[in-house]
């Protein structure tokens, strides 16, 4: 296979099971998907579907004493990132694959400028002298539409409003320039405004790199700006994928087309429609289908066993039994 048709990241069988006081809680159940070079791949579900822990598990970001995780996550170039030595995967991280995360003030040193914490991680990763690294963090910033970026970079984040961290973690996460960026609900803590201009960048940046992209998100709405395709997540499994077109067009599982649904009219015509029901209890899973307490398709067969995906021509699948009723 080609290097252009080769993925970039191929996840296959992903599984994260977290032990507790109780017993143990599956928050993730065989998960699989791929990403291409250039091409975004967007998870999307309700919080509590398992998309921020398969983010995380990807990163090996998981504490180990909690968390066991199974599966592989095949980096090209790097390897299978769940098995590579510790020295190896702090080379990978940054390098090759980068993260950013929602809420920057958790994420950046509020006792550190902008700029020595972007300028760390290129001392680790590209080298180079103090001027090398100065100019180098300011071309982050700048890449990042920051302006003025030598002024930023000698700010505190607590100095900066929030679009703006969120921008410093996006040079952050990019001035070692990785061949692939997982982007964890980096919006939600943004009002619409300076969301719509984060994800232009994001999206531009992109283009602009060819990066891959792995997006979290519990909003359709963002998906429609940025995805290619999409894995619908709920109870742990991916219920649905496909490209993202098609999914707006006619999603192919209940919780999708819940999902569409739930957004506002101005994105989707109709009215208005919330999800009846709670998220599954990762503890206490029902024994088949993990929507069919919420489904208002359901059958008996529904709770015979596991569903598993149905491949649907030419390119999607979906793990509903009822799939063409949709």
């Amino acid at each position: 296979m080609d290097a252009i048709n080769q993925p970039l990241l191929d996840v296959r069988d992903l599984s994260v099971a977290f032990h507790h006081g109780s017993g143990t809680s599956v928050a993730v159940d065989h998960v699989s998907f791929s990403i291409k070079r250039g091409k975004c791949v967007a998870l999307v579900g309700e919080s509590g579907s398992g998309k921020s822990v398969t983010s995380l598990a990807i990163m090996r970001l998981l504490d180990p004493r909690r968390a066991r995780v199974a599966g592989s996550v095949m980096l090209d170039g790097a390897g299978d990132l769940l098995t590579l030595p510790a020295k190896a995967l702090a080379a990978a991280r940054g390098s090759r694959v980068a993260m950013i995360f929602q809420e920057p003030m958790t994420c950046l040193n509020p006792v550190q400028t902008v700029g020595a914490q972007i300028a760390e991680g290129l001392r680790r990763h590209v080298g180079g002298g103090r001027a090398e690294i100065d100019a180098a963090v300011a071309a982050a910033l700048a890449e990042v539409e920051i302006p003025d970026p030598h002024r930023r970079a000698a700010a505190y984040p607590h100095e900066l409003s929030g679009g703006m961290r969120q921008r410093v973690l996006i040079a952050m996460a990019l001035a070692c320039r990785p061949q692939l960026l997982i982007a964890d609900e980096p919006t939600t803590a943004l009002d619409v405004t300076v969301q719509a201009q984060i994800l232009r960048l994001l999206a531009k940046l992109q283009r602009e790199r060819g990066m891959a992209v792995l997006f979290i998100t519990h909003s359709l709405a963002v998906v429609a700006e940025i995805a290619d395709r999409v894995g619908v997540m709920y109870g742990g499994r991916i219920v649905e994928q496909a490209r993202a077109a098609d999914i707006f067009a006619r999603p192919r599982h209940p919780y999708a087309r819940g999902l569409l649904d739930s957004l506002p009219q101005t994105v989707r015509g109709g009215r208005l429609r919330s999800i009846p029901g709670q998220v599954i209890d990762p503890g206490d899973p029902p024994p088949g289908c993990a929507f069919e307490p919420r489904c208002d398709l359901r059958i008996e067969a529904c709770r015979a066993g596991p569903v598993p995906f149905i491949p649907i021509p030419p390119d999607r699948a979906s793990r509903c039994l009822r799939w063409g009723d949709l």
